[in-house]
């Protein structure tokens, strides 16, 4: 073995940087730890609710690993409105925003392998907005952002027919539960629009529309009369045909003209007919009169009158 001689002046210092430097590398170089290449994958494209189902909101680590222990927080919008926490191996509902308690339900069946979903049930339309879940732990921190949607089809509408109005018939709709605000459109037989006459859509204690809507029908919209009422956000529709016979609408049968104008002349006929019965029934009960005090007339002065002789018949 061959000593050699080693000067102190040779050895040069070692700046404090590099050493921060080297220590940083040999940890990102720990067996098992996530590094700066992990994501955090929820999402990709905005989800739709309908009113009242259930919705997922699933989240994964990229590449898998082990998200046991780690810290995951499902949050609205920003990381302090929790909608559900994850938190050392148990679930803290303490933690959860007032809104979404006793509404929401954690899958972690492959939580060891980085992969966890988060259900919420009984959807309102208030839920509607951006969602996000958080991954953390001592080394690394990662989140995703994405959109919920909600929509509602509403009821099946009533229509009804209101009477005639303004030279036309008024016919009046009503529905609700509709989210978000529908649109409604009456059109006539040829697909022509109808402007309403009336229309109202209103937020009800649910958060939902209420609409009502009437339209007049006049001469030049007869046949059929049709109603829709869209939910843009679902494509989806409820529409309504309504058959209207041309003799309900006014000034649209080509008899009414005839009808009015000799409507008169048969007023005055049935005048003259009823007077001409109501005199004659006032002299036949003159006539009956006057031959009762007749009768009790000669009553008083003892004039008997022979029974009425009947003939009998004639034998042959």
């Amino acid at each position: 073995m061959v000593d050699l001689p080693v000067s102190l002046d040779s050895l040069k210092p070692v700046s404090l940087t590099s050493s921060l430097v080297f220590l940083m590398h040999l940890l990102l170089l720990q067996p098992g730890e996530p590094s700066s290449e992990v994501e955090v994958l929820g999402p990709e494209h905005p989800i739709l609710a309908l009113v009242g189902e259930e919705v997922e909101f699933p989240c994964h680590l990229w590449p898998q690993l082990d998200a046991q222990q780690m810290e995951i927080c499902w949050f609205r919008s920003h990381t302090l409105n929790v909608v559900h926490l994850y938190q050392e191996q148990q679930e803290l509902p303490g933690r959860q925003m007032q809104a979404f308690r006793n509404r929401t339900k954690l899958v972690k069946d492959d939580i060891a392998y980085g992969s966890v979903v988060l259900q919420l049930h009984s959807i309102v339309p208030s839920d509607k907005g951006i969602y996000g879940c958080r991954f953390h732990s001592d080394n690394f921190s990662g989140e995703a952002l994405w959109e919920l949607e909600v929509a509602a089809l509403g009821s099946d509408p009533h229509l009804s027919l209101e009477g005639f109005k303004e030279g036309g018939i008024q016919l009046r709709l009503r529905s609700s539960g509709w989210y978000p605000k529908p649109k409604v459109q009456w059109r006539d037989h040829q697909g022509q629009c109808l402007p309403p006459e009336f229309e109202a859509i209103v937020w009800d204690a649910q958060g939902l529309f209420s609409l009502e809507t009437s339209v007049v029908v006049r001469e030049g919209a007869l046949s059929n009369v049709s109603v829709s009422i869209q939910n843009l956000l679902l494509s989806q529709k409820k529409e309504f045909v309504v058959q209207i016979a041309d003799v309900f609408v006014p000034g649209a049968s080509p008899w009414k003209s005839a009808f009015v104008a000799t409507l008169p002349p048969l007023l005055l006929v049935l005048a003259a007919l009823a007077l001409g019965v109501l005199q004659k029934q006032r002299r036949s009960r003159e006539k009956l009169r006057k031959q009762e005090e007749k009768r009790q007339g000669e009553r008083g002065q003892g004039v008997l009158h022979p029974p009425a002789q009947v003939p009998k018949p004639a034998v042959i």
